[in-house]
């Protein structure tokens, strides 16, 4: 029961890791259109080029492409935090000490196998999979 209870929580971990990534890909990308429209307000074609959205045919202006992408972004970003947040993990993690909570992201969201993230928080590679196990071994029910 236990041993299920850690697998289980381990692969909500990775399913919220995954879309973590997923969700700062998207942000960065929309961040990236956001400061080129700030920067060339006066000049959104150059806004969609720095961007590298070209024109593709003269019904398709870069800047409508433009503006299409950036509201496609607004939209899969607020899609995939819905997604996440129906894992349940949020309360949870929230809820974890500090250590514990940057053993997780280290892990499972930033993408870290146990053997680099071992040294940046000061322990082995055993000792890190233990207090893994350990931490998804506590989890309530997740």
């Amino acid at each position: 029961m236990t041993d299920e209870r850690i697998k289980r929580t381990k692969d909500k971990l990775r399913v919220y890791g995954n879309y973590t990534r997923q969700i700062q890909q998207l942000e960065r990308r929309l961040q990236e259109i956001n400061d080129a429209i700030a920067w060339h307000a006066d000049w959104p074609e150059q806004a969609a080029k720095e961007c590298g959205i070209h024109r593709l045919d003269p019904k398709h202006p870069a800047v409508q492409r433009m503006t299409i992408e950036q509201a496609t972004l607004e939209r899969e970003i607020d899609q995939a935090y819905t997604e996440r947040q129906l894992l349940g993990l949020d309360a949870w993690l929230n809820s974890l000490s500090p250590d514990d909570r940057q053993i997780i992201r280290l892990v499972y969201e930033d993408g870290y196998s146990y053997q680099a993230a071992a040294p940046m928080v000061n322990m082995s590679k055993p000792g890190l999979q233990y207090r893994i196990n350990k931490i998804c071994k506590n989890s309530i029910r997740v």
